[in-house]
């Protein structure tokens, strides 16, 4: 078995054929089909990752069921599995029928994906300075405004404005692909219009740190929400 990136290759030496090897191993050891472990060296792959809050079991794969994309590369589809593991968050099952349906002893590939979690983004805005907020606004070049803000209290006592992507729920990502400013809203105009544009506080407001995600309460379907304390 040899590790490459983002995966890995499982060899063999012998004279047999891809099929009669296979055949072989299952008349000797009844078994019909290779069996992975998955583990993750990210402590807070979970966190980060689609997966269901504090689910106790496991996330198995197998050859069984899969799609094939346009570029033949087998895309395995997931399956909670209540079993739980205290060493591995999940599974592999490759068949061999599968591995025997390979044309002229082409390579196989099969590939397993996970999507990002995507949360309520929350920004806490800590006025230490008493800097003029008339009409504070969060924004993404003008567009992707935030709901706020909302005047609360934080458990250390201190005052905060909290402005929140409310049911939008944004993807985290490893590289930031999001770019969100703290301004200043101007005023309406003269004909009752408000102007979009206004004066920067912060340009480039932080991005969730992975390792902090709470539940909302009183969200009927468990909305996860990341978090971001902004001291200006």
């Amino acid at each position: 078995m040899s590790k490459i990136s983002n995966g890995f290759e499982l060899f063999l030496n012998t004279t047999s054929s891809i099929a009669g090897t296979l055949d072989y191993i299952t008349k000797t050891t009844s078994m019909d089909y290779f069996e992975f472990n998955i583990k993750s060296s990210n402590p807070y792959f979970t966190l980060f990752t689609a997966l269901p809050i504090n689910f106790p079991g496991q996330i198995t794969f197998t050859s069984q069921d899969k799609n094939q994309n346009n570029n033949g590369i087998i895309q395995l589809n997931e399956t909670l599995d209540p079993k739980e593991s205290a060493f591995f968050f999940g599974s592999l099952k490759v068949y061999f029928e599968d591995i025997k349906k390979s044309q002229n002893n082409n390579p196989l590939h099969f590939e397993v994906n996970f999507k990002a979690r995507a949360t309520q983004w929350q920004y806490y805005v800590i006025n230490k300075n008493a800097v003029p907020l008339n009409n504070p606004v969060i924004a993404e070049k003008g567009k992707t405004q935030f709901d706020g803000p909302k005047q609360v209290l934080l458990q250390t006592g201190e005052k905060a404005l909290l402005f929140t992507s409310n049911d939008v729920n944004i993807p985290l990502s490893e590289k930031p692909k999001y770019k969100f400013d703290l301004l200043n809203k101007n005023a309406e105009n003269e004909s009752g219009q408000k102007n979009t544009n206004g004066k920067i506080i912060i340009k480039g407001l932080p991005v969730p740190d992975v390792t902090r995600i709470g539940i909302i309460e009183n969200s009927d379907h468990n909305q996860i929400a990341s978090p971001m304390y902004v001291y200006i």
